[in-house]
């Protein structure tokens, strides 16, 4: 058969039919002995031509030998990966039935036993003072078979600030040493058998404090000393912690914080009745604030030096009790800084920064001034309305029906029913359990330092 190209028209040689059976695809034509001409296309694997019967005779001898191989080869897992095992090894083949079952021994844990059932054996104690300090007590026992655990637990917050106080906030550090010769004085009165364990009495026995009507409570631990009394509870009296209980505040005299407190304030003086005020509140160890008018002032300058000296103050209330809401704030100004002067020249010392505004009226332009002077305003809680009513049983029943922690209550030194009415009302007041204070020393005690431009209208009420 003659091969050629249609093409070129050319016969293949031998060598190169050898040719284009290994570049693969051609179009050739067969010639037939007849001269006939039949166009087909070659295809070829690997230089075999897939029409080629010996092609795919060979394609599966190989397939056989493959799989005869792969039968009689078995193969085993060797140190370097998938290795061929020799026929010589030894091959044994163990049914899947037969083998053994994989014993793991589980190491025994010891299940704790459930707690037995204690019981609880406490107290709790709560304690308010002032209106402001809460101290909270929790001792006693948890007791269980195995023996009774001690359970104690103390806490005093400021109710004002939320704050948690802790040793350093009550008492004075650096007179710790007084504290701990009351606190041995205590516990020595409380058990006589303790005179040889005091000179342990340290720090961490003042851990648990709480402040009680009478003085600072100290609850003791059953275990804070070799004896054995269980717990001990102990109160250093505030007359005999003085200077070092830090919750009194110091403005000319201390307040204890265990007794509430009330502020009368005279407006519109001095005048002759102030004298009897004074009198009365000397004879009952109370103190008072006097807003004095500045024009008053110079007519009585004795009245306001003793009352400077009995622990009462003098505050300002205008110079001649203008309405401060029709004024403007320069007029407002004269007012407050010519009655502070007049103040000054008289007892020797600046007076607070806190003044009373006539009739109590105030509005933006009163407020604005004060401020930018560094003044607070002074206002009330309770009025019995004396300047009404002038009678001592009716300003004596509005005081004592409307009285709390905490009133600040406006009166007028100007009338004579005043006066005459602070004989039943200081008395009374002092022996229902109030401290006769200051204004500023209320204010201080219950809000802290005064903002200028604040008004304060008495106890957990103050407006802007």
């Amino acid at each position: 058969m003659k091969v050629f190209d249609e093409n070129t028209n050319v016969d293949y040689t031998f060598f190169s039919k050898i040719r284009g059976i290994l570049l693969g695809n051609s179009l050739a034509v067969s010639v037939g002995k007849d001269g006939s001409k039949k166009r087909f296309r070659r295809f070829f694997v690997g230089g075999f031509i897939v029409r080629s019967k010996v092609f795919w005779l060979v394609v599966l001898a190989l397939v056989v030998l493959i799989a005869v191989i792969s039968c009689h080869a078995p193969r085993g897992i060797g140190s370097a990966g998938l290795d061929i095992i020799t026929p010589s090894a030894p091959i044994i083949v163990i049914p899947d039935d037969e083998y053994p079952p994989y014993e793991y021994d589980e190491p025994e844990i010891e299940q704790p036993l459930p707690p037995e059932p204690g019981e609880l054996d406490i107290t709790t104690e709560t304690k308010f003072i002032a209106g402001r300090y809460a101290g909270f007590l929790t001792w006693g026992y948890f007791r269980h078979s195995t023996g009774d655990l001690a359970v104690i637990e103390s806490l005093v917050r400021d109710t004002y600030t939320g704050a948690e106080l802790t040793l350093a906030d009550i008492i004075e550090m650096e007179e710790i040493e007084k504290v701990l010769s009351l606190l041995a004085e205590a516990v020595l009165a409380h058990a006589t058998d303790s005179a040889p364990y005091l000179d342990l009495i340290d720090e961490d026995w003042l851990a648990h404090l709480v402040i009680d009507h009478d003085g600072l409570g100290v609850l003791l631990p059953p275990d804070i000393a070799p004896w054995e009394l269980g717990f001990m509870y102990v109160v250093l009296p505030y007359e005999e912690l003085d200077e070092t209980f830090k919750l009194g505040i110091e403005i000319g005299i201390r307040i204890p914080p265990h007794r509430p407190m009330v502020a009368l304030t005279f407006d519109d003086g001095p005048s002759p009745y102030t004298e009897k005020i004074l009198d009365i509140l000397e004879a009952h160890g109370g103190r008072a604030t006097f807003c004095v008018l500045g024009y008053r002032i110079q007519r009585q300058p004795e009245t306001l030096i003793r009352a400077i000296a009995l622990g009462s103050e003098v505050v300002g209330h205008s110079w001649d009790h203008a309405d401060f809401t029709r004024l403007g704030s320069n007029a407002i100004t004269n007012q407050i800084t010519r009655t502070s002067t007049a103040i000054e020249e008289v007892i020797g010392q600046s007076p607070p920064p806190i003044m009373r505004a006539p009739f109590g009226q105030i509005n933006n332009t009163v407020i604005n001034t004060t401020r930018d002077l560094g003044y607070s305003l002074l206002h009330w809680s309770v009025d019995p309305r004396d300047w009404e009513y002038r009678d001592p049983d009716s300003i004596y029943y509005n005081i004592m029906r409307r009285v709390t922690e905490g009133s600040i209550i406006l009166l007028h030194d100007i009338h004579p029913s005043t006066a005459e009415a602070m004989l039943r009302v200081i008395p009374r007041l002092i022996a229902d359990g109030f401290q006769l204070v200051t204004a500023s020393e209320l204010i201080a005690y219950h809000y802290g330092e005064l903002e200028p431009g604040v008004q304060y209208v008495g106890f957990r009420n103050a407006s802007w």
